[in-house]
C-alpha cells in the first residue's frame, strides 16, 4: 500500500470506496484498528465484510477521547417542535458513556452516534415528534462507521429506541460508513413506528428485543442481523420483519413474541430468515409469513390466528414446529410457490399464557325478585377480543342450567328466595388461561303478590238460614293454594274459614263477604275480596 509510512500501528483509519451497499445508495465504510505494518502492507485487527473495489481509499481517524454524561439529571428542548439537532451527539469519539440521565422533548434524534468506536448508550429517552415528514425522534441513531456500540436503557414513546444510518460526511470521503458489531438491548415503549428498525447499512447488528406496544417489535434491513432472546409483546406487530433488501440472513432465535394485534405476524418475512426456537402466542395475522429461501425450526405457536405458516415464496423449511389446539390450518401457501416444507412435532401441551385480568368488575342489574331477569354486564378486562361464559350460583353453589351459558340474563325462581345469588363471568381467548370474575352477592326477594285473574264471588241467596258458597277465581300466575276467611261488616267472623257458610239470625242488617288469600311458593301472598252481600 502507497504512503503506508503515513499510518502507525493502534491508529484508528477509515476504509472505504464508491462501492454501494446492494439495495441501497449508501456507500461502504468501516473503522478498523491498524494491528500491523510491514512494508508498503497494512494488516488491520479484522476483516471487512465487504469488498471494495470502486476508488477504494483510506483515511485516519483521530478519535476524541473517552466522554462520559452521567447521573440524574435530564437534557430536554424547550422547544420541542423548533428541535432539528440531536440533543447528544457524538461524532468520532473513543468509548463515548451515557447513563442515568433523561433526554427528552426534541424534534429530531435524542442520542446519535457517530463514526465512534464502543461505547455504552444506559439511560432514558423519551417523548420525541415523529410524523414520518418532518419530524423524526429516532431515541438512539447508530450511524456510519461506528463499531461495537452497545444501546440499553428505556426508550419510550419515539420513532425508534435504537436505529442505523449511513454518514454523516467524512472530509475527503463523503456520506459512507455502515455501523458493525453493535449491540441493542433497550425497553421500547409505545414506540410510534417499530421499536429497533436497521436501515439498510448495518453489518453483525445484534438486537436484544424488550418491546412493548407500539407499531411493531424489530425491523431488519441490515445484513447479517441477529434478533437473539427478549420479548416482544402487544403493538400493532408484526413482531420481527425481515424485508426484501436484506442479502445477508437475518438469524432470529430463542424470541417471544406475543399478543400482536392488526397486521401483527409474528415473523413476516420478505427476505430471508433463519429462525429457531421462536414462540408464538396470540399472533393477529398469520403467525409466520416467509418469502424465499427461510427457515424455521423448533419454536411454537398458539392462540390468535388459525394460520400457522403462510408460504408466500418458495424454497422454505419449516422443521420440528408445535402447534396449540388454536391453529387449524397449520400452513398455507400461494399459488405457483415451490419447494416449501412443513413438519410439526409430536403433540404437546402448550402451557397457556396468563389469564386476561378483570380491570371493572361484572355487576347485575335487574329487580332482585322472583320471576325478573337479571343480566351480568362482562366487565371491562386486560384482553380485547374475549368470549364471554356466564355461571349463575346460588348460595356460590352453581345453579343447575346455569352453568357456562353464553347467555347473561338469569330468570330467578322460588327456590331463590332469601338466598344469595351472583353471576360468574370467564373471559375466554385462544391460547390463553380462563380468567375469571364475580359480581357483589344480591338477596333474592319473594315475586310481587299474586293478582286476580278472574274475581272471587258468592253463590247463593243472602237471607237466614241460607248457605252461601264462595267461588274462589283464578290468579296470575297460578295458586298453588288458597284460603278464605268470611266477613260481617269487614271484620273477620270467628272461626268460619270453610268454603260455605250458612247466614245467621244475627247477621241480618248486615254486609257479609269473603277474603280469599291465595299462596304460591316464592312469592307474596294474593289477596282478594268479594263484593259484599246485604242480609235480609
Amino acid at each position: 500500500m502507497k504512503n503506508s509510512a503515513l499510518y502507525k500501528v493502534g491508529e484508528y483509519i477509515m476504509i472505504s470506496g464508491n462501492d454501494i451497499i446492494p439495495n441501497s445508495t449508501n456507500k461502504h465504510g468501516y473503522m478498523r484498528r491498524v494491528a500491523e505494518i510491514s512494508g508498503s502492507q497494512i494488516r488491520i485487527d479484522a476483516p471487512i465484510p465487504r469488498e471494495v473495489r470502486l476508488n477504494p481509499r483510506i483515511a485516519l481517524m483521530a478519535l476524541a477521547p473517552t466522554l462520559r454524561i452521567f447521573g440524574a439529571g435530564s437534557i430536554f428542548n424547550t422547544s420541542p417542535s423548533a428541535g432539528r439537532s440531536p440533543l447528544i451527539d457524538f461524532f468520532a469519539t473513543n468509548n463515548p458513556q451515557v447513563s442515568g440521565i433523561t433526554v427528552s422533548d426534541n424534534g429530531t434524534t435524542g442520542i446519535n452516534v457517530a463514526h465512534s468506536l464502543g461505547g455504552t448508550i444506559d439511560c432514558t429517552v423519551r417523548d420525541l415528534l415523529n410524523d414520518s415528514t418532518v419530524y423524526f425522534g429516532y431515541g438512539v441513531n447508530v450511524s456510519g462507521a461506528t463499531r461495537g456500540l452497545v444501546v440499553k436503557g428505556t426508550m419510550l414513546r419515539v420513532r425508534h429506541a435504537v436505529t442505523t444510518n449511513a454518514g454523516p460526511d467524512l472530509p475527503n470521503i463523503g456520506p459512507a460508513g455502515e455501523p458493525e458489531d453493535c449491540h441493542f438491548e433497550p425497553h421500547a415503549i409505545d414506540c410510534s413506528d417499530k421499536g429497533v428498525d436497521t436501515h439498510r447499512v448495518g453489518w453483525n447488528t445484534t438486537i436484544v428485543p424488550h418491546v412493548e406496544g407500539g407499531r411493531g417489535g424489530v425491523q431488519v434491513r441490515a445484513d447479517n442481523t441477529k434478533v437473539l432472546g427478549g420479548t416482544i409483546v402487544g403493538g400493532a406487530g408484526p413482531g420481527v420483519a425481515i424485508t426484501s433488501v436484506v442479502a445477508v440472513a437475518a438469524q432470529v432465535e430463542d424470541v417471544s413474541i406475543s399478543r400482536l394485534q392488526a397486521s401483527g405476524s409474528a415473523i413476516f418475512a420478505q427476505g430471508p430468515v433463519n429462525a429457531k426456537n421462536i414462540t408464538i402466542r396470540d399472533s393477529y395475522g398469520p403467525n409466520i409469513v416467509l418469502s424465499s429461501n427461510c427457515t424455521v425450526e423448533g419454536g411454537s405457536i398458539s392462540g390468535g390466528s388459525p394460520v400457522g405458516v403462510s408460504f408466500t415464496g418458495s424454497n422454505n423449511s419449516v422443521t420440528n414446529i408445535q402447534l396449540g389446539d388454536s391453529v387449524t390450518t397449520p400452513y398455507i401457501a400461494a399459488a405457483g410457490t415451490t419447494n416449501n416444507t412443513f413438519t410439526t412435532a409430536p403433540p404437546v401441551d402448550i402451557e397457556p399464557m396468563p389469564a386476561p385480568v378483570c380491570t371493572v368488575p361484572p355487576v347485575v342489574s335487574g329487580e332482585a325478585k322472583v320471576a325478573k331477569t337479571l343480566s351480568v354486564s362482562p366487565g371491562t378486562w386486560s384482553l380485547p377480543i374475549v368470549t364471554y361464559l356466564y355461571t349463575w350460583r346460588r348460595d356460590g353453589v352453581d345453579i343447575v342450567g346455569g352453568v357456562d351459558r353464553t347467555n347473561p340474563r338469569y330468570d330467578t325462581v322460588a327456590a331463590d328466595v332469601g338466598h344469595t345469588l351472583t353471576a360468574v363471568v370467564r373471559a375466554k381467548r385462544p391460547g390463553y388461561a380462563v380468567g375469571e370474575a364475580t359480581s357483589e352477592p344480591l338477596t333474592i326477594a319473594p315475586g310481587d303478590a299474586l293478582v286476580p285473574a278472574t274475581p272471587s264471588t258468592i253463590t247463593g241467596s243472602p237471607v237466614v238460614g241460607s248457605w252461601l258458597t264462595i267461588i274462589k277465581g283464578a290468579w296470575t300466575p297460578g295458586a298453588q293454594s288458597s284460603s278464605v276467611q268470611w266477613l260481617l261488616d269487614g271484620t273477620d267472623i270467628p272461626g268460619v274459614n270453610t268454603a260455605t257458610y250458612r247466614v245467621r239470625s244475627t247477621d241480618t242488617g248486615h254486609r257479609i263477604s269473603v277474603r280469599v288469600t291465595a299462596v304460591r311458593a316464592g312469592w307474596t301472598n294474593g289477596v282478594s275480596e268479594t263484593a259484599s252481600l246485604l242480609v235480609q
